[in-house]
């Protein structure tokens, strides 16, 4: 794309894009997905068949440009891979300056005769699509609306359409994901839909309408690492391609699940673990919301009311655990919009007692690339909303030791992630409601297990975590797997010395 589409996506009103939704695509993503939309028609685009390619959010036309770049590349001439392409937009600016790129585009390539029309104005949740329900390929970046935030939600116009689409009312469904269903309506059997989304929609509620529709079509899920556009927001784009009818009564039971294709997008290690789930040696809970503004409301500074605040419980947030180290003390935490230095519970101002809280138990983070927990050996630390409490059914002393190491070992991580990956609200994360953890397997080998809870207790993190990786039963290529994985997730932790949150 040129300087030209460049300086007109990044010139629009900060307050115009969030509520339009727009966040613009760099050049080399629109490759990435426009190669991946085209993969199962290279024999096509490699003929002179036609061959339409759309997209229904086009703005400037990166996706456009990528889809011709590529077209010309397999051997389409320049003004037939103009020819393939079809763009509309609700903004007649963004159409005037892709129509620009696009002709930039073909005197580059010695285009001499009158371009095609390819573009037109129009409004993708509520107007037809150009070859609308013929198309090969529906490629982009469509606006995101996320309807808890007032300055994208959607108006009376918009609501009918969503609610045409999916054929109910849309709810709190992302605009995105409505118009990805929009886009597998649009295409042939045989087509390819390849739309950014939301990270949400992976695993969402809300997200569950869109994943409902697109399962029967679902072939990858592609997941960058980073965040790629100025949105707050990570994102995904689900490969589809459109079955047949007979296609999809035969593969109904062979559909792989979302969660199963964001770990494998994600690179996760897929490996058997064969041990007792750990609710036959603990249990685990986790706080609701409105108990963490009661805490909230009764958490004080330590330093601020003398010897008094040293019999008071230690609140312990996600953002102050670490693998088997508590950063309470050495890192500040944010609670309910103020800033703690040392955070601590006046219980006397809670209206019940929560006594779960005040045992001995293991505090487990949630949002976390690996596993993190800490141990609370004399229940005085208090567990913040989300953070998931472990509570050992022994009396043993040295039953937290074991089930810290159970947890902060390699495997226990690469499971957590396979059963809740593109969940989080970051990719790679880590998001385990307190009922999944409850169904983390165990270390099948006692001795190993044994030996590195002793290492974990001693400070020897890497000699532990590869001991209490072989404690799991796993072959030397699948622990030289997961320890590698282990390491690079967790060398991306939270760095030290950020005011730590929710």
């Amino acid at each position: 794309m040129s300087d030209l589409g460049r300086d007109y996506e990044t010139s629009l009103d900060p307050t115009r894009r969030r509520r339009d939704g727009v966040h613009y695509t760099p050049r080399a993503i629109a490759d990435e997905l426009v190669e991946r939309a085209f993969a199962v028609h290279l024999s096509a685009i490699a003929s002179e068949v036609p061959f339409s390619v759309c997209d229904p959010t086009c703005g400037a036309g990166v996706f456009l440009l990528a889809a011709a770049d590529a077209l010309v590349a397999r051997g389409r001439t320049p003004f037939d891979a103009l020819a393939c392409l079809r763009g509309m937009d609700i903004d007649p600016e963004a159409l005037d300056l892709a129509q620009a790129e696009l002709m930039s585009w073909a005197r580059t390539h010695g285009v001499t005769a009158e371009l095609p029309s390819v573009l037109v104005v129009g409004d993708a949740l509520n107007d037809q699509w150009p070859n609308d329900g013929r198309l090969d390929v529906v490629v982009g970046n469509p606006p995101f609306g996320g309807q808890l935030a007032g300055a994208t939600v959607r108006d009376g116009s918009a609501v009918a359409g969503a609610a045409r689409i999916l054929g109910r009312p849309a709810g709190y469904t992302d605009t995105a994901g409505v118009l990805l269903v929009r886009a597998l309506d649009a295409v042939r059997v045989g087509g390819s839909v390849v739309f950014v989304q939301p990270l949400s929609v992976l695993g969402s509620r809300d997200g569950a309408i869109v994943r409902d529709s697109v399962s029967p079509a679902l072939e990858s899920i592609w997941i960058p690492d980073d965040q790629l556009f100025d949105a707050a927001v990570s994102v995904c784009a689900p490969v589809l391609r459109k079955p047949s009818a007979a296609e999809s009564a035969a593969d109904s039971q062979l559909i792989p699940t979302w969660t199963e294709l964001a770990a494998e997008a994600m690179g996760v290690p897929s490996v058997h673990l064969r041990g007792e789930p750990l609710s036959t040696i603990a249990d685990c809970t986790a706080g609701f919301r409105h108990e963490f503004y009661e805490v909230a409301a009764a958490t004080v500074e330590r330093g601020s009311i003398g010897n008094e605040g040293e019999d008071f419980p230690k609140l312990v947030t996600v953002g102050l655990i670490d693998p088997a180290r508590l950063l309470w003390g050495t890192r500040a935490a944010r609670i309910a919009g103020t800033t703690f230095a040392e955070p601590v519970v006046d219980v006397a101002k809670l209206s019940k007692p929560f006594e779960l809280r005040k045992r001995p138990k293991l505090l487990v983070a949630t949002q976390t690339r690996v596993i993190e927990g800490v141990a609370d050996y004399d229940g005085m630390l208090w567990p913040s909303v989300p953070v998931i409490s472990v509570l050992p059914r022994s009396d043993d002393a040295g039953a937290l030791d074991l089930l810290l190491a159970a947890l902060i070992a390699p495997p226990a991580s690469v499971w957590a992630a396979r059963q809740a990956a593109g969940t989080a609200r970051s990719p790679g994360a880590v998001r385990l409601s307190a009922t999944q953890l409850a169904q983390l397997p165990l270390p099948t080998d006692r001795a190993l297990w044994n030996e590195g809870s002793e290492q974990l207790r001693a400070g020897q993190l890497a000699t532990a975590v590869r001991t209490l990786t072989a404690a799991y039963g796993l072959n030397e290529h699948d622990q030289s797997v997961v320890l590698d994985w282990w390491t690079i997730r967790s060398q991306r932790r939270k760095r030290q010395g950020k005011v730590a949150g929710l």
